[in-house]
């Protein structure tokens, strides 16, 4: 007889040991109406025959895969992996598994992977928009209305009440800029990124409030929006230090660019922070490695993952008293005060 190639059935097992396939179906679903003895036999044969469950038929079968969808512009980034790590612990909690897609920030990519997500039957979706400010608000909310369990977080669409769970940029901002002040800083500039995203619009808000409430100027030539990468941050650091009146503090709306001031600042021979103050945002890892330690505004990754997961579950299962009656959940922001600024 011609060896079987290809993929291992029920019927492949049942064949082999002489049983219906319907007592074989029960038996690898552990169904104490199959005998235990039988039971152990079809496991055994499953295993011989290197039988791999098609889980999207069980899923169609069930009516749910246990399976979250998770989609991010990109898993090597400090913040979104942290987030990840949360989303999948409260994931493990309640038995679901999780499927990370990312988008590369691009919007168009995004939409594939929602769809493709579909088509493996997940249960719901975790999305954190891409950045590049080309988000198709219609295509969300015909997903929503629809019926597709969609949790948003960090970065969202707007006007669409969509569930969300996002830090508050603007206190984080306010509260970073307000502790320059309380140091005795008082030009401050401020490295802000594309304001096309709420995010950065909200850091800079909080910005301009902490000025304001100071009784402090704002200068517009010390606000330089920037796409927040190393290299920019140096680059916006020179372009102020050429200013006739320089800035004596920056709060940047990343770290990343909060870093790259910090190393122009010193390829000048200035010292930090007694020349020049930073405070960045994120609490990205390299912050507490270089030197000096960068002082930052903590986004509670961690917790913004569990919070998304949680939500997210919640939905599924109908469980409204886990449910915020807020469609946007908002968790407070911390400053964490280092030698950048102290």
């Amino acid at each position: 007889m011609a060896k079987k190639t290809g993929k291992t059935t029920i019927h492949d097992i049942a064949f082999a040991l002489g049983l219906n396939a319907s007592t074989v179906s029960r038996a690898l679903a552990n169904n104490p109406v199959v005998s235990k003895k039988t039971r152990d036999l079809v496991q055994e044969k499953a295993t011989e025959l290197n039988y791999q469950p098609n889980h999207i038929a069980a899923a169609l079968r069930r009516g749910r895969s246990d399976i979250l969808g998770v989609i991010v512009p990109a898993i090597d980034r400090a913040f979104f992996s942290s987030v990840i790590r949360g989303i999948e612990e409260k994931a493990d909690e309640e038995g679901y598994h999780i499927m990370v897609c990312q988008s590369y920030d691009s919007s168009e990519r995004e939409q594939i992977m929602v769809k493709t997500l579909r088509r493996v039957q997940v249960d719901g979706v975790l999305i954190s928009l891409a950045k590049d400010g080309k988000t198709d608000k219609d295509f969300y909310r015909k997903l929503i209305e629809g019926g597709l369990p969609i949790q948003f977080f960090d970065n969202i669409p707007e006007d669409i009440g969509a569930p969300a769970v996002v830090i508050d940029d603007e206190k984080g901002a306010y509260e970073a800029t307000k502790h320059l002040i309380s140091k005795g800083y008082r030009r401050i500039a401020h490295l802000n990124g594309p304001r096309y995203l709420h995010i950065y619009r909200d850091r800079y808000k909080g910005y301009l409030r902490a000025l304001t409430e100071a009784g402090l100027p704002v200068n517009d030539d010390y606000v330089v929006q920037i796409e927040n990468h190393f290299d920019s941050g140096e680059e916006a650091f020179h372009k102020l230090w050429q200013l006739p009146e320089r800035p004596d503090a920056i709060f940047a709306a990343s770290d990343f660019s909060a870093a790259g001031g910090v190393r122009a600042a010193q390829s000048l021979g200035l010292r930090v922070p007694q020349d020049i103050a930073f405070i960045g945002f994120a609490n990205e890892p390299f912050t507490e490695i270089i030197t000096p330690k960068i002082s930052t505004v903590d986004q509670q990754t961690l917790e913004m993952g569990r919070r998304s997961a949680e939500r997210l579950m919640a939905a599924l299962n109908d469980d409204s008293s886990a449910i915020d009656a807020d469609p946007k959940l908002v968790l407070s922001p911390r400053v964490i005060v280092r030698g950048s600024s102290e």
